[in-house]
């Protein structure tokens, strides 16, 4: 029995000198057997007590990863390992499908504890090296600390994991701006489902650049799920609100400055719904919302869905926006995109009891209705419809003013994305633009009046070809003393739009119903446009006032503004429907006038040319015809300056006949003036040096040359008084405030003149009834004038005084007679008695009747 013993021990210890002499390669065989997909590259262990083994190196390796752990000590307690070097491989994507199956962990119910010191795990899809300490608290029960700070619970069926996101290795992982993260990532998961609940706290700043940063700031839960078989979830973020300050971003500030006080807040909070589905090849959201904190504002997607697969995205957007400054604003619309198809619908309305912008812009009682639509490709062509109608009290911006006005807009374009930057192509076709404007009042600076309406109708095909019609009516206008109405205006513009270049042909024309101010009106006026656009704009405008016509051309080029006016040859009494409003006792009979103005509108400098030829005036019963005036100047910032021109009257008949009157006309010192006036009169000549046509006080002389007594007496002569002669004098003119008198005027005879009474009537019936006064007469009845002078004066009232001194022979009687008499009649009614003779009368009606 102590031999077979004895046997046995032996045998044992042989075992196990065995066993340890030959430890490693028959561990590694043991190995190599119990584990397939991978081998022990090496292994160095041996007994550090009855009950304990120290593995000094241990190495397992796979096509995925290597492991090597060194400074291990394993008991019946526990399992410590001092390094624990995990070394992932980069592979190649597996493109078949895994399979998951729910966990059931053969878990012993006893084993020793597991402790890793230091462990350390590479791979290439890390940022850098983990390093982190893993300490088995109680069975099957871990602490991770270091890199990753975590605990992990293992059971048959499941894995519970909490980890806290404020660990180093999340540092790497995070985008550029986030400034904080903290709280604790909670995970479950059954080997096919993984379930997670998660408490963040997230504080970021986005830089969209040097001037604009954004802050982001977040603090709540999100719950969620993950299937790893069907690579689908559920992620519940309706207890993360995130909050959104923008004060510090220009932009947004540069927007404010542009918007009245108090439309946008600076902070602003996202919240999304509680239901959100991610799988591979979609998501859903059920609702996103932003909500403006300091304004009852919320901007809203719902429904959303994007998928992956076929790259399609589809949902609704709503907002909604109420604040003094805006009003009511809410916005309606869906969206879908797929590849090579877009759809986006909607429609708003805005309502806003007053809505101030910038630079005095107001609007009362906003109203805004309308609706959009957008279809296409958004790489070839999208369809863009619109129909909007705003409607408003009051429009007043700056100094322009519109009460009840209307807008309506209907269009509808392409768009060719493709083509925005091309020279010979235009990224957009307009098929039809027509819109529409109304006011019952209107206000422009110093334009007002009722009623304006404005329609506008344009096409622009995708190769450039522009065709627009235009039509305005006005009610009525009033500009300072100006005011007119019924005013229609109908324009066209046809040409050809490129991106560098436009041109066009523009037609229009205008008819006023009135137009008039104190003085003028004119009805039925017609003005016609016509010109082109290209780089230079030239436009000609043709008026029609009555029988009077006039154009105007005005050519735009950069700083060129000129502008010129034609009145082409034409009757002289064209003017007259103007001349009588004027002046209504001035009538013209005949002539022809013609005139041209040419100069630049923005130096305010001018040149102009006109001409009278034969004309005749009538006024009251003052008679002029045969006037020539041919006249040219300069009008330099609102100063006329006149070449000097001559003046030629062929016959004033203003009682006195007038034949051959010529003057010079020409300004001077601001001023208009006739010279060297010269005209026929009793067969002899008047003359003055000047005259001042501007108005204001003056004097001047004017001069009597060898005037015919026997043309002066014409009128006596049939009541059988008859004088022969000649005189001539000066007469001094003064003209104050517009009143005409003479002072010391002077006529002399210049010959030996003869005066004959003979059957006067009042002669003779002085002779009859005073005795004695026979002889008296008798000598006055063939006087032989040896001299003949009269001071001649002129009153304000037209009251004309003569002193007359006759000194002379009655050759019958060879007796000398001195003779002084004095005279005085108001001329201004003897020349309107003169002017009426019917020999004036005759001319006149001759010229009128031409």
């Amino acid at each position: 029995m102590r031999r077979n013993f004895f046997f046995v021990a032996m045998a044992l210890l042989l075992t196990v000198f065995i066993t340890l002499a030959f430890r490693v390669p028959l561990s590694l065989a043991i190995a190599q057997y119990y584990l397939p997909q991978g081998q022990l590259t090496c292994l160095d262990w041996s007994l550090s007590g009855f009950k304990e083994i120290t593995v000094d190196e241990v190495c397992f390796e796979n096509d995925a990863v290597l492991v090597t752990g060194k400074g291990i000590t394993l008991t019946p307690q526990y399992l410590k390992v001092g390094v624990l070097e995990v070394d992932h491989k980069r592979q190649q994507p597996s493109t078949q499908n895994n399979v998951m199956h729910k966990l059931d962990l053969p878990l012993p119910e006893r084993r020793p504890l597991l402790n890793v010191v230091q462990l350390n795990i590479d791979s290439p899809t890390l940022n850098k090296r983990l390093k982190l300490s893993v300490a088995e608290v109680r069975l099957n029960e871990f602490a991770v600390t270091g890199d990753v700070v975590a605990q992990l619970e293992i059971y048959k069926d499941k894995v519970i994991a909490q980890l806290a996101l404020h660990g180093k290795a999340f540092e790497g992982y995070l985008p550029e701006g986030v400034e904080k993260l903290a709280g604790n990532l909670n995970l479950t998961t059954d080997g096919v489902m993984i379930e997670y609940d998660t408490n963040i706290e997230l504080g970021a700043s986005y830089q969209k650049d040097a001037l604009c940063a954004i802050g982001l700031l977040a603090e709540g839960q999100i719950i969620g799920k993950w299937d790893l078989n069907d690579k689908q979830g559920q992620l519940n973020l309706s207890e993360l609100p995130i909050m959104v300050d923008l004060a510090n971003c220009a932009d947004f500030a540069n927007v404010q400055s542009r918007m009245p006080e108090g439309v946008f807040g600076e902070q602003w909070q996202v919240a999304v719904g509680p239901k959100v589905e991610v799988s591979q090849s979609e998501v859903v959201l059920p609702k996103v919302t932003f909500v403006d904190l300091g304004n009852d504002s919320t901007v809203q997607i719902q429904s959303s869905v994007f998928k992956f697969d076929n790259r399609m995205a589809k949902g609704r957007l709503s907002v909604n926006h109420h604040t003094a400054a805006l009003g009511l604003v809410a916005l309606q619309s869906s969206f879908l995109y797929e590849p090579q198809a877009l759809t986006i619908s909607g429609d708003w309305i805005v309502s806003n009891a007053l809505f101030a912008l910038p630079n005095n812009f107001q609007v009362e009682d906003l109203v805004s209705q309308g609706a959009f639509k957008l279809v296409g490709d958004p790489l070839q062509s999208l369809t863009v419809e619109l129909n909007s109608q705003v409607i408003a009290s009051k429009v007043t911006v700056q100094d322009t003013q519109f009460d009840n006005t209307e807008l309506s807009v209907t269009a509808t374009s392409v768009l060719y994305p493709k083509k925005f930057g091309q020279q010979e192509h235009l990224p957009i076709e307009i098929s039809d633009l027509t819109t529409q404007f109304s006011g019952q009042r209107y206000k422009l600076q110093a334009l007002s009046g009722k009623y304006i309406l404005l329609q506008a109708q344009a096409r622009l095909s995708e190769f450039g070809e522009l065709t627009a019609n235009t039509e305005l009516d006005i009610g009525s206008f009033k500009m300072r003393d100006i005011r007119g109405k019924d005013v229609n205006q109908t324009s066209s513009i046809s040409g050809t739009v490129t991106n560098s270049a436009f041109t066009a042909q523009v037609d229009g024309e205008m008819h006023l119903g009135l137009i008039a101010n104190p003085q003028l009106s004119f009805r039925d006026t017609v003005l016609t446009t016509s010109g082109s656009i290209q780089d230079t704009v030239k436009l000609q405008h043709v008026a029609h006032l009555d029988d009077f016509e006039f154009s105007i051309d005005h050519i735009l080029d950069g700083e060129l503004n000129e502008v010129s006016v034609k009145v082409p040859e034409q009757s002289f009494m064209a003017l007259q429907p103007i001349v009588s409003q004027l002046a209504p006792q001035l009538q013209l009979s005949e002539g022809l006038i013609s005139a041209k103005l040419s100069g630049d509108l923005s130096a305010q400098s001018y040149q102009f040319e006109a001409g009278l030829q034969g004309g005749g005036v009538l006024y009251d019963s003052h008679y002029l015809n045969g006037i020539n005036l041919p006249i040219a100047g300069k009008l330099e910032q609102g100063q006329l300056v006149l070449s000097e021109t001559a003046l030629d009257i062929a016959e004033v008949r203003s009682g006195a006949v007038l034949t051959d009157v010529s003057a010079k006309l020409m300004s001077k010192d601001k001023s208009l003036t006739l010279n060297d006036i010269r005209a026929v009169i009793f067969d002899g000549e008047i003359t003055a040096q000047q005259i001042n046509l501007s108005g204001g006080d003056q004097s001047f002389s004017i001069e009597a040359h060898n005037w015919d007594l026997a043309l002066i007496s014409e009128a006596g002569k049939s009541a059988g008084v008859e004088l022969q002669g000649r005189v001539s004098g000066q007469l001094p003119v003064t003209i104050e405030q517009g009143d005409i008198s003479i002072t010391n005027g002077k006529l002399t005879n210049m010959d030996v003149g003869l005066l004959r009474i003979e059957n006067n009537e009042s002669v003779e019936a002085l002779k009859s009834h005073q005795a004695g006064i026979d002889t008296a007469f008798s000598l006055l009845e063939n006087l032989e004038i040896e001299k003949l002078s009269s001071d001649v004066a002129l009153s304000p009232d037209g009251w004309l005084d003569l002193a007359v001194e006759i000194a002379g022979v009655n050759e019958q009687a060879k007796q000398p007679i001195n003779f002084n008499y004095t005279h005085s009649e108001n001329i201004f009614q003897l020349f309107r008695a003169l002017r009426l003779s019917d020999e004036i009368t005759n001319e006149v009606e001759k010229a009128l009747n031409k």
